[in-house]
């Protein structure tokens, strides 16, 4: 058997299911973690929850601390393209040769405890094999980005943070999390541990900044209290936003869209908290990471076919992607291959998105048990809005002909977007 094969059939046997709202699992957890010699212990972890913007602020984190010279370990979720992408050293994803090493050590411990495999779950595998990994690895620091939630989340095994950030926190999995956003805010507040330097998204709502201040000083954190840096957009193009920080200095931002400024704002916040802790960030290191930020799926652009690949996946996704296309100020109205989860508020969504596209390209998101179907989607575009033209894509393969099409008697943008699984579903098709 290969590498690969033997790869492809060890993840197919993983427990796919979300074990976050069973509050046995970290306990169970933390036992793992103390027979694996508490691997967490060993690193600078840079603790990051939200609702929207986690992956966008570990990302420009994570290229700066490069630039400067320091080795860092990037744990995200969820995957678009590989499984692999959840786990980056240096920007490199975990080979599947490494992969199946750290998990068979872990493996053989938890059996050795009388543990089966499908006893932890498929992301928490990947958090064991990621943390082990990077202590491994030594690096100097790791990005360590919250699943769901945070309070029963894996990451939230770890026992210390030197940082923990906060993204905007909105309404998402309400169903798991709660229905009021004091609610949402608790369980991602229990993130927080003694010690920790907290920081918070710029435009966080009050009562959701009360319980985060709350939290920190229960536990013994300190909250942060260095100045917000004054951002000036300059210029913003699908390729990337070119912004002045303070006054003093400009970058570009391979990262396009609008409210990613919100998102440098607390990722520049982080770097000063690292800045009055010590470590050496240089504003040529700002610069430089900053410039080659991106991420697979998040304002993705392909230049060449005038793609864009964007997994807005609830209404505040969704309002941001708006905005950039407000902000690019397009000749022409997009078309969108949209695919969504059947959990999501996928009617507010949609209501947002018909009066700004062209026509709609309706797909299935590649996860069964929890899209909506592009039938269903269809049916529910008409309903409400009879002035948007709608076609319904059989598989992905056929939206992406659809789109073609379109292409030839058109220069309009086509957009992909609704969900991390509807990019997954046309992975690999080529326009």
């Amino acid at each position: 058997m290969t590498v690969h094969e033997e790869y492809l059939k060890t993840i197919k046997k993983f427990d796919k299911s979300w074990k976050v709202v069973h509050e046995n699992r970290l306990p169970l957890l933390k036992e793992i973690m103390s027979w694996l010699e508490n691997p967490d212990k060993q690193l600078k972890i840079i603790h990051i929850a939200g609702t929207n913007g986690k992956g966008s602020t570990g990302e420009m984190l994570n290229e700066v601390l490069i630039a400067q010279g320091y080795n860092v370990g990037h744990f995200s979720s969820p995957a678009v393209y590989t499984n692999r992408e959840q786990i980056l050293y240096n920007d490199e994803q975990i080979t599947e040769a490494d992969f199946l090493k750290y998990f068979q050590k872990i493996y053989k411990i938890i059996q050795k405890h009388g543990k089966k495999l499908t006893d932890v779950s498929y992301f928490e595998w990947w958090t064991l094999v990621g943390l082990v990994y990077f202590a491994d690895k030594k690096a100097d620091f790791v990005i360590l980005e919250v699943g769901l939630g945070g309070q029963q989340d894996a990451t939230n095994v770890i026992s210390n943070a030197l940082l923990t950030i906060f993204t905007k926190i909105s309404y998402d999995h309400q169903q798991i999390l709660g229905d009021s956003l004091s609610k949402i805010t608790a369980i991602k507040a229990d993130i927080i541990k003694k010690g920790a330097t907290v920081i918070s998204y710029n435009g966080q709502l009050s009562e959701v900044k009360q319980i985060l201040q709350a939290k920190a000083t229960k536990v013994g954190a300190t909250w942060y209290a260095g100045k917000s840096p004054v951002i000036t957009t300059l210029s913003s193009a699908p390729t990337g936003t070119k912004v002045r920080i303070n006054g003093e200095y400009e970058l570009f931002l391979g990262l396009a869209g609008q409210y990613q400024v919100l998102n440098l704002n607390t990722a520049l916040q982080a770097v000063d908290a690292l800045r009055t802790l010590g470590y050496q960030i240089s504003q040529r290191a700002i610069i430089q990471g900053l410039s080659v930020a991106n991420l697979p799926g998040r304002m993705e652009y392909d230049a060449k076919h005038n793609i864009l690949r964007d997994a807005a996946h609830n209404p505040d996704g969704i309002s941001a992607l708006l905005a950039a296309m407000h902000a690019w100020k397009l000749p022409f109205k997009p078309t969108v291959i949209l695919g969504i989860l059947r959990d999501k508020n996928y009617l507010a969504m949609i209501e947002d998105l018909l009066p700004q596209v062209d026509r709609i390209i309706a797909v299935t998101p590649a996860n069964p048990s929890r899209a909506l179907s592009a039938d269903e989607l269809a049916a529910q575009i008409l309903e409400m809005d009879t002035n948007v033209e709608v076609a319904v894509a059989d598989d992905p393969t056929a939206a992406i002909t659809l789109a073609r099409q379109i292409r030839e008697s058109s220069e309009t943008m086509i957009i992909i977007t609704g969900s991390f699984y509807t990019l997954r579903a046309v992975k690999g098709i080529e326009f």
